[in-house]
């Protein structure tokens, strides 16, 4: 009996030293989007589709999307290339723009109002009408997931003559938890 209790005694004192040893928390790398770098930097830095109407000329239902493919000089200002296909019965319509968005708060943020201009392509099939224009983009992304964020936006078209409302789904940073 002695024996038995000197074997758990033992196995008891070696296990002491383990038990208070803790797991520690993984702490992932400093991302690009967390050490807010400056200067121009090429990637794939977020994505949104989106719907919504035009309520120019008796409306129309718009589907879009665009990417976020460079920051220019700050996280915040971004180069955004985009395109919508609108119709209404007969009429469609393809809306290309390239422009330039200041996000007022970084992306892990709960809510992220920002503003752009730009430049767009506008192409009506019924009227054979192409037109550049200048464009202007406001709106706010809402937190829905860590990954992925409400879109509520105003696209405005033609210098401030043909007006675009949408909802959608965003997502930014790869995918990165809040």
């Amino acid at each position: 009996m002695l024996r038995g209790a000197r074997f758990v005694l033992m196995v008891a004192g070696l296990a002491c030293p383990f038990a208070t040893a803790a797991a520690q928390e993984f702490q992932p790398p400093a991302s690009a989007e967390n050490s807010s770098q400056s200067g121009v930097r090429f990637d794939l830095l977020g994505f949104s589709t989106r719907v919504g109407a035009d309520l120019t000329a008796g409306g129309s239902l718009v589907l879009g999307s665009a990417f976020d493919v460079a920051q220019l000089g700050s996280p915040q200002v971004r180069l955004r290339p985009s395109f919508e296909y609108s119709g209404a019965g007969t009429s469609t319509a393809l809306h290309l723009a390239l422009e330039v968005i200041y996000r007022f708060q970084p992306d892990r943020a709960p809510a992220i109002p920002y503003v752009g201009l730009g430049v767009g392509y506008f192409s009506q099939a019924s009227t054979d009408r192409h037109t550049v224009w200048p464009t202007l983009v406001m709106g706010f992304e809402l937190a829905l997931r860590p990954s992925f964020n409400w879109l509520l936006e105003y696209h405005s078209l033609d210098r401030l003559g043909r007006h675009r409302f949408l909802v959608g789904l965003s997502t930014r940073g790869g995918g990165g938890g809040r």
